[in-house]
């Protein structure tokens, strides 16, 4: 508590001498003695942030400044420093220092002409955008003589004498020299990106650095990277950042992607990364892509550290955008297109099925007269033939997004105002005659306003808030429960509706109609609403010395979701026959209910974060330091639902101190510290605090005085870097709040007495340890950049993790100890290695402009300790191997014929077998097939491998981009009853695949694709194996797109800026060896598909 006050009295402090400076910091204080001028106006441009042009040589006689200014305005300051021959001329917040021009008389000579000037006007804009550049300094060429650009970008300059060059330049593009003439003319320049310049700032930990700087391992990407038309920012960085390995099981709407950064690196609760929305724990979908100005993933130890006990998976930053000064700019986004699926599993047709039926039985089950009318059509109530998967999806459906943003303001205050709307209809068919939607679809509306406000010349506050409302609507029955029973029914069982209205069905607990499950059974909303609120003030102490700023900031963010299902049980009818006279006549099997029932919940949470730090940066000659000094705590209450328990609604807290220096001498060798210091309240009072250090450095071996010539010319950019850190994750599971307290659980009653009285027990629940403490992850990161002909820029980390201290549940505790419960502890470990890099070229080839860009992850894990005792067979143990590794028997093909199975060692333990059915190998020889011939068999279900390429090319007003994304070892299981023939008890239920037609084990395919058919369970064929396994790698076009912007000279008559359409397309195809369903679905045959999608779109700017 005494800590605590103190922090919070140190803070009040800092925040009052912070408003104390608002008033001083209008005017100029300084004193001087024998000071030249150029050091007088050197301060005067730090203090009140005027630029003063000037040529040097004019200020080298003027006399030395001696004098004490307090609280001075800078024309008080002119007016007594600046004294002919010299004067001084105000242009906005520029100052012209000029010497005075005098005539003699007589000086004219006769027959000379008079020089009438010169005098230049006109506009400075953006060559890419086309936007009025604010603020631009045009300037008459060795002279001091300038201007600078109006809100529209508007100049005018007038001047005397054989000048012929005007310079444009302003901070991120290339300054440009333009030649003038004598007399009055318009001159328009457009100014090209400085590529350098803008890449320099990227955002690290807690602020930014300098490019060259940086020695941890950072991914970066532009945001129009990531603009795609997909309903979470989750689903686009796929294949987009080295490092970042994701995966998408559904393709519903609102749907997002996991994702993790280099791989997986614990077994633990938490293997997530953390996502920080301007500094602040955040949701990474909740953002709209328009709104974003940077995007950041730090990956190595010396980029995470600072965050602690947050640090350990990774962080991704996100940067909102702000205003900029100038006039207000409004830009229009508007894009619609069709979605459907990418893949739609193909089952089996009636034809196929009544055909494979029949073998698996070894009946006549369909006899000839059934195939016969069930082809022909002629009573689809008695003999349907029913396309389920066609009959509940449609072919195509919609979605559409837009947004509006305007941003602008002055020196004073910038805003940026947004809204985003995105709308998803699902590609479920709906029941016309229904009054309610069961149809899929997601919408979301999205409101941001960030507002910065330069309260005095050294005191800023900034403002972002955000707000996001969220609605899905869906069938009363989950969407994968309708696509697995669409998979699952065959087409021949029952219709989709009777001629007669009443609903077909197999009856209870035997199976589904795919349509009833859809149409019928009501319908389920949920409403998420999120608000999110940041203020922070920030101070610049230069006045108290060079290079220091202080910030305070503060963030209140609250979630509300709510859940209204209206639901109800359909009807079923079946036994259909006909009487003499063809009149239908139908069996009630499920009564159903004609009314929907109500049932609703809520959840939420309420969250705080407030946060102070001081920022240092500058630089002595060739030496340069920055500092960081910052402390942090959040709290989270979890409220409704999401409060499972009286301690799980208690509020949820952290705190810590998180400090970084970097040195960098004459820009070549740079050192960086960076460390954390955490507090969390799952541990034990004397465990709560935690310190995370790492150090790294760099070599930037081409700024080196030997490297010239033509090693230079070839690479321009060579760097060395590596780093070593301790991170931690106190998100460590075991489903304990505080691990430090044990529990108290109800045991089995007890009789006592001569009446035998019944007496309730307790015993020991979980254990207390007061011993547990974080899981730590120890990084190491070594890496090179390169830059090759300043064109290709390549960029590769080799990374090794070990964690240790991972939360589980005793395994190795024999059951003759006599616990009831197993204690948890801190004691597994696991490494995570592997390497990533990143490619960009970018190159103007005559008036085209291209780009082509690739990156590479592979990341592999291990297991080294999970409390595990050594199986018998040591290929058994599960240590050792990758987290969520298959493990299963290997096969050997299939059993061709009796003697084949009376030659293998024995499988009857694993069921009776046949001819057709699975041959496995015996592992360790004992000629049994048993549980000790179980192994590790292929890749995990995460690829280890992931990579994505792309080019891009700009010609005048068009331009066209294509990017590909893919995987690598992964493998998953197939094994399902939709490919193990006929073996699903339930009639309605045991559809299978139409690849397995044609390709099943007979006695003249012995060596074929799938076992033997049959109608009953085989277990030996239902086994984990390597049988089942798929290589789950592909390729994928992810996204292409083509527009045109049009050109200045057509769209300025509209008043517009900026007109562009486009035309973009998303996951347009896939290769893989895998041809059942999309891969990256994987187990998931009957997950919602990943959808294609096409759009139409336009932009515009006024």
């Amino acid at each position: 508590m005494k800590k605590q006050l103190v922090i919070k009295s140190a803070l009040l402090a800092l925040l009052l001498v912070m408003t104390g400076q608002f008033i001083s910091a209008q005017s100029f204080t300084k004193r001087f003695k024998s000071e030249p001028l150029t050091g007088v106006i050197k301060e005067l441009e730090r203090q009140t942030g005027y630029s003063f042009i000037y040529e040097s040589g004019i200020l080298r006689d003027a006399p030395a400044v001696t004098a004490e200014f307090n609280s001075a305005s800078v024309q008080a300051v002119l007016g007594q420093i600046v004294k002919p021959p010299l004067k001084y001329e105000f242009n906005g917040k520029i100052v012209t220092i000029t010497r005075i021009e005098t005539k003699s008389a007589g000086t004219s000579q006769p027959g000379r002409k008079e020089d009438k000037g010169t005098e230049v006007s006109g506009t400075v804009k953006d060559a890419k955008t086309g936007e009025p550049l604010v603020g631009v300094a045009v300037w008459v060429k060795d002279t001091p003589i300038g201007v600078s650009t109006d809100l529209d970008g508007r100049y005018k300059i007038s001047f005397t004498g054989n000048y012929g060059y005007i310079s444009v330049s302003t901070i991120g593009y290339i300054a440009q020299d333009v030649a003038v003439k004598k007399g009055s003319q318009t001159i328009n320049v457009a100014l090209e990106q400085d590529n350098n310049t803008l890449e320099e700032a990227v955002a690290v930990g807690y602020g930014h650095q300098k490019k060259a700087s940086i020695v941890g391992a950072i991914a970066t990407i532009a945001p129009d990277e990531m603009k795609i038309p997909v309903s979470k920012l989750s689903n686009a960085l796929a294949g987009r950042l080295s490092g970042v390995v994701s995966v998408q099981r559904s393709g519903e709407p609102g749907a997002g992607s996991t994702f993790w950064i280099r791989g997986i690196s614990t077994f633990g609760a938490n293997s997530n990364p953390l996502v920080l929305i301007d500094g602040v724990e955040r949701e990474l979908d909740l953002v709209d892509v328009e709104d974003i100005k940077e995007f950041s993933v730090l990956k190595d130890a010396a980029a995470t550290a600072v965050y602690g006990v947050r640090g350990a998976n990774g962080v991704v930053l996100i940067t909102t955008r702000g205003g900029d000064e100038g006039k207000p700019k409004v830009s229009i986004k508007f894009e619609s297109g069709v979605t459907s699926p990418v893949k739609v599993p193909q089952m089996a047709s009636a034809t196929q099925y009544m055909e494979m039926y029949n073998v698996a039985s070894g009946t006549e089950y369909f006899d000839a007269d059934r195939f016969s009318k069930t082809l022909s059509g002629e009573d689809p109530d008695l003999y349907p033939n029913v396309d389920w998967v066609n009959g509940i999806f449609k072919d195509l459906s919609t979605n559409t997004r837009a947004n509006v943003n305007v941003s602008g303001g002055t020196s004073s205050i910038k805003y940026y105002i947004s809204g985003g709307f995105y709308n998803e209809n699902g590609l479920f068919k709906t029941d016309p005659t229904a009054d309610y939607n069961t149809g899929i679809y997601y919408r979301r509306f999205n409101f941001r306003a960030n507002v910065d406000v330069k309260i005095t010349k050294h005191t800023s506050m900034n403002v972002n808030l955000a707000t996001t409302f969220e609605q899905k609507n869906e069938s009363g029955t989950s969407s994968s429960d309708i696509w697995s029973a669409a998979l699952k029914t065959p087409s021949v069982i029952f219709p989709m509706v009777y001629s007669d209205g009443h609903y077909p069905g197999p009856g209870t607990n035997m199976g589904y109609n795919p349509y009833a499950l859809l149409t019928q059974t009501g319908y389920k909303q949920a409403f998420y609403n999120t608000a999110q609120s940041l203020v922070a003030l920030t101070h610049d102490f230069s006045w108290l010395t060079d290079g220091l700023t202080a910030t305070v900031k503060g963030s209140f963010d609250a979630k509300n979701n709510a859940y209204q299902d209206r639901t109800r049980t359909p009807e079923q009818y079946g036994q259909a026959y006909r009487d003499e006279n063809g009149e239908l006549h139908l069996t009630e099997l499920v009564q159903g209910s004609q009314t929907l029932s109500f049932s609703h919940s809520n959840t939420g949470w309420r969250s705080l974060y407030l946060e102070a730090s001081l920022n240092y940066a500058r630089s002595f000659g060739n030496h340069s330091l920055t500092g960081l000094l910052l402390y942090q705590q959040s709290q989270k209450n979890y409220i409704g639902s999401s409060a499972t328990s009286s301690s799980a609604a208690l509020p949820y807290r952290h705190q810590g101190v998180a400090f970084r220096a970097t040195y960098n001498y004459d820009s070549r060798y740079f050192a960086e510290f960076n460390a954390g210091y955490n507090g969390s309240e799952n541990f034990s009072p004397g465990h709560r605090s935690g310190f995370f250090p790492s150090v790294a450095g760099g070599w930037l071996v081409s700024n080196e005085k030997f490297w010239t010539g033509g090693i230079a010319d070839a690479i321009s950019l060579f760097k060395i870097k590596g780093s070593y850190g301790i991170v931690g994750n106190d998100q460590i599971g075991g489903n304990r709040r505080f691990i430090y307290l044990e529990t108290i659980n109800s045991g089995s009653n007890w009789n006592f007495g001569e009446t035998v009285t019944s007496y309730p027990s307790y015993r020991r629940g979980e254990w207390a340890n007061d011993n547990v403490g974080w899981e730590k992850s120890r990084k190491l990161d070594v890496g090179v950049e390169m830059t090759f002909y300043d064109k290709l820029k390549l960029q590769v980390d080799w990374f090794r993790e070990k964690r240790s201290g991972i939360f589980l549940q005793r395994s190795s505790i024999p059951e003759y100890v006599g616990i009831t419960t197993k204690p948890y502890v801190n004691m597994g470990k696991m490494r995570n290695s592997g390497w990533d890099g990143s490619l960009q070229y970018d190159h103007k080839i005559g008036q085209v402009n291209f780009s082509a860009m690739g990156n590479f992850t592979f990341a592999r894990n291990v297991i080294e300790d999970q409390d595990q005792p050594d199986y018998i067979e040591k290929y058994m143990n599960r240590t050792g191997q990758a987290r969520w590794q298959t493990f299963g028997y290997v096969s050997d093909g299939l059993f061709r014929d009796e003697e084949d199975i009376a030659t293998s060692p024995d499988q009857s333990a694993l069921g009776e077998v046949f001819p057709g059915d699975i041959k496995y190998k015996d592992l360790n020889n004992d000629g049994v097939i048993d549980s000790k011939d179980v192994k590790a068999i292929g890749y995990t279900s995460v690829p280890e491998i992931v990579y994505g390429f792309g080019v891009s090319a700009q010609w005048k007003g068009f331009d066209v981009s294509v990017f590909f994304q893919g995987n690598a070892h992964v493998n998953f299981s197939v094994n399902s009853s939709m490919v193990r023939g006929f073996t699903e008890p339930k009639m309605a239920a045991n559809n299978v695949f139409s690849d397995i037609y044609g390709n099943y084990w007979t006695e003249d395919n012995t060596d074929a694709k799938y076992p033997r058919l049959t109608t009953t369970e085989a277990t030996n064929n239902n086994q984990p194996s390597d049988f089942w396994l798929v290589n789950g790698r592909y390729i994928r076009l992810k996204n292409a797109e083509f527009g045109y912007t049009f050109p200045k000279r057509l769209i300025q008559k509209m008043n517009l800026s900026q007109l562009r359409i486009f035309v973009s397309g998303t996951n347009l195809f896939t290769v893989s060896p895998f041809k059942l369903w999309d891969p990256d679905l994987q187990t998931g045959a009957s997950n919602y598909p990943n959808n294609r999608i096409a759009n139409i779109g336009i932009n515009i700017g006024f």
